[in-house]
Parts: C-alpha cells; sequence; structure tokens
C-alpha cells in the first residue's frame, strides 16, 4: 500500500515532481485556487501529515481513487456515485463541506469530454443533489480520462491537498509525495512522454 511519509529525507526529483504537479493540473485545472480540503495543517506539519494519512489518506482517500478508477475502466456510474455517497458519510466535519465545495466548483467548472457519457451523468448527478461530488472522486475521474496511472493519480491527488493546504512545492514533494517516490519512479518514467504532450 501506498503510504504518505512525514520524513525530510530525499526531495523527489524535479522532472518527477513536474509530473506529479501536471497531473495534478491535468485533473484540477482550477488547482492554484483551491483553498484547504480535507488535510488541514495545524501546528506542526509533519504530525498533521501522520494524523491525516492514518485518518483519511490511508483508509478512505486512497481507496476512492483507486476504486474509482476502477469503476470508470468499468463504466459503473452508479457505484461512483455510490462511493462518493459513503465517502460522505465517513469524512469527519468540517472536511466534509470543504471536499464537497472543491469538488462542486470542478464539476460545475469543467465539462465532460465529448462522448464521456460517465462523467456526463455522474456531473449531473452531483448538479441535481442526487450525488455528494467529493473533489477525491471528481479528481479520480478527471484522471480516468486522461489514463493516469493509479499511483500517478494517487500522487496528483497529494499535490491538490498540499496546495489547498498552503504548503510550499518544497513541502509538497518532501511530505507528501516522498513516500510515493519508490513506487512512481517507473510510474513517472513511463508517464513523461504521455503528459508532456497534453
Amino acid at each position: 500500500m501506498i503510504q504518505v511519509a512525514a520524513h525530510p529525507g530525499k526531495i523527489l526529483a524535479e522532472g518527477e515532481y513536474q509530473i506529479i504537479a501536471r497531473a495534478a493540473e491535468l485533473c484540477n485545472p482550477f488547482l492554484h485556487a483551491l483553498g484547504e480540503v480535507t488535510f488541514m495543517p495545524r501546528g506542526p506539519v509533519i504530525a498533521a501529515i501522520l494524523n491525516w494519512n492514518a485518518t483519511l489518506l490511508t483508509p478512505l482517500l486512497q481507496p476512492a481513487i483507486l476504486e474509482v478508477l476502477a469503476r470508470a475502466a468499468e463504466g459503473g456510474s452508479f457505484e461512483i456515485a455510490t462511493l462518493d455517497c459513503r465517502v460522505d458519510a465517513a469524512v469527519p466535519l468540517p472536511s466534509r463541506s470543504q471536499s464537497r465545495d472543491a469538488g462542486k466548483s470542478l464539476v460545475q467548472g469543467l465539462h465532460a469530454p465529448r462522448g464521456d457519457r460517465l462523467i456526463e451523468r455522474y456531473r449531473s448527478a452531483v448538479m441535481a443533489g442526487d450525488s455528494p461530488g467529493h473533489l477525491v472522486v471528481i479528481h479520480a475521474l478527471r484522471a480516468a480520462v486522461f489514463h493516469l496511472p493509479p499511483q500517478l493519480a494517487v500522487a496528483a491527488y497529494l499535490v491538490q491537498e498540499g496546495m489547498g493546504a498552503g504548503l510550499e512545492e518544497r513541502d509538497i514533494a518532501r511530505f507528501l509525495i516522498e513516500g510515493l517516490s519508490r513506487t512512481l519512479s517507473p510510474v513517472a518514467a513511463s508517464a513523461g512522454g504521455h503528459l508532456a504532450g497534453l
């Protein structure tokens, strides 16, 4: 299982971080306007990351991303809306409303790619109030559109959370992505050419 590291070890190589940051921008073109979502560092950043990893990322957010990617490959919009409701029940307040607001802002500002009925059905469900529209779910659907590998989709989500929390690029790389670097190296190398053309 992918873990987020909270130790200041090796920083990701510049090229690897740029690939992850580009993937985050593909998943959320409004990334720089994002505020806190579910990661809200209060006090020491390392302690906040460890707590967030243990309470939200590992048990809920990461599995949600992976499940959405799998369901999107199968065309399961009903299952994705059901997962969105499960995420809604599990995310504590105030993170729940912040995650919904960020997701709804993203889904309102973007239209599904031409011919993509899955995202359009999900978007309609969110707009009608039938699905909560959490950022993590919409992020994973966008990652599926761009055929991002699972590890890269998770890393891109971490960049969103880090930027929304106001962390600097160096801190995002150090604290949020470090634990992914071993599993991302081959993914980043193979995805680099794909992302460069987008």
